[in-house]
């Protein structure tokens, strides 16, 4: 065997290894749930499995798995949990929206207003909540 040969094979070993352990190895992403909310585009980030094993909904169909008064008894307790103050803590906007790329996953996204500024959240329709983060602005 040549030098060449050796390299080419050494090649397709090294190709084949890491195939073989990107597939063995390979990592769950969670799913990137991005939404505008007025002024302010907000980020959450969703374990794709637990949204698929939340409850598929279709609007026309029937009313949705989760109430708005059930989804707020659920953010309230995430938010006493994480230790902040309940009573300082105001909803002022709340939507029911779809998962992009997930037409019968809904969720309701919720903005809040604290003493440190506006708070968002997504809660999935079986109650999960998820603290969204707010991108920042673009540097002009």
């Amino acid at each position: 065997m040549n030098k060449n040969d050796r390299k080419t094979m050494m090649k397709k070993i090294l190709l084949a290894s890491l195939l073989c352990w990107g597939s063995a190895g390979a990592e769950t992403f969670p799913l990137e749930l991005i939404e505008q909310f007025d002024e302010a585009r907000v980020v959450a980030f969703i374990d794709k499995a637990e949204l698929e094993n939340s409850p598929a909904w279709q609007p026309l169909d029937q009313p949705p798995p989760l109430t708005i008064a059930a989804a707020l008894e659920r953010l309230a307790a995430f938010v006493q949990q994480r230790g902040e103050e309940l009573s300082k803590l105001k909803v002022t906007e709340i939507e029911l929206r779809p998962v992009s790329g997930f037409p019968d996953r809904w969720h309701y996204l919720v903005r809040t207003a604290t003493p440190a500024g506006p708070r968002f959240y997504a809660v999935l329709m079986n109650g999960r909540v998820v603290a969204a983060v707010r991108e920042p602005e673009p540097v002009k």
